[in-house]
């Protein structure tokens, strides 16, 4: 008998999302890849992919503490520095926080993407599994 989950190829198909600025870095933009993976590893992205986007929420914490952090001294050039690295820290386009919040949006986006797509795998399975049953 003919198994057709066996003969079909197993994979699943998603987009991944990413962020990028253009050749001069003046304008951000969404990106989109196309990738496969194995259901049966798909889990295993799945959850490297949450751990990462965890990585990243610890890391805006970080920038958190460095956006406070005072001058160190109280000379002209030392508060022009600290501003230097609060700006660089920070949410504006193009600092560090407004990055990692864009990373998270975008590896949100993948997560979901690919949840989706292995709900999709598994619906059709189910479906091609079901049709090829005999009756009785």
């Amino acid at each position: 008998m003919f198994d057709a989950a066996a003969g079909a190829a197993k994979r699943i198909d998603f987009v991944a999302e990413t962020v990028a600025r253009d050749a001069a870095g003046l304008a951000t933009r969404a990106t989109q890849t196309q990738f496969t993976v194995a259901p049966d590893q798909a889990q295993k992205l799945l959850d490297g992919l949450t751990e990462a986007l965890r990585q990243l929420r610890a890391a805006t914490r970080e920038a958190d503490d460095i956006r406070r952090t005072g001058s160190p001294g109280k000379d002209v050039y030392s508060g022009f520095a600290t501003m230097a690295i609060h700006r660089t820290a920070g949410e504006e386009e193009g600092g560090y926080q407004w990055a990692n919040a864009k990373a998270q949006e975008a590896l949100e986006k993948t997560i979901r993407n690919i949840n989706d797509a292995l709900a999709q795998y598994r619906q059709t399975e189910s479906a091609v599994t079901d049709a090829f049953k005999p009756e009785g």
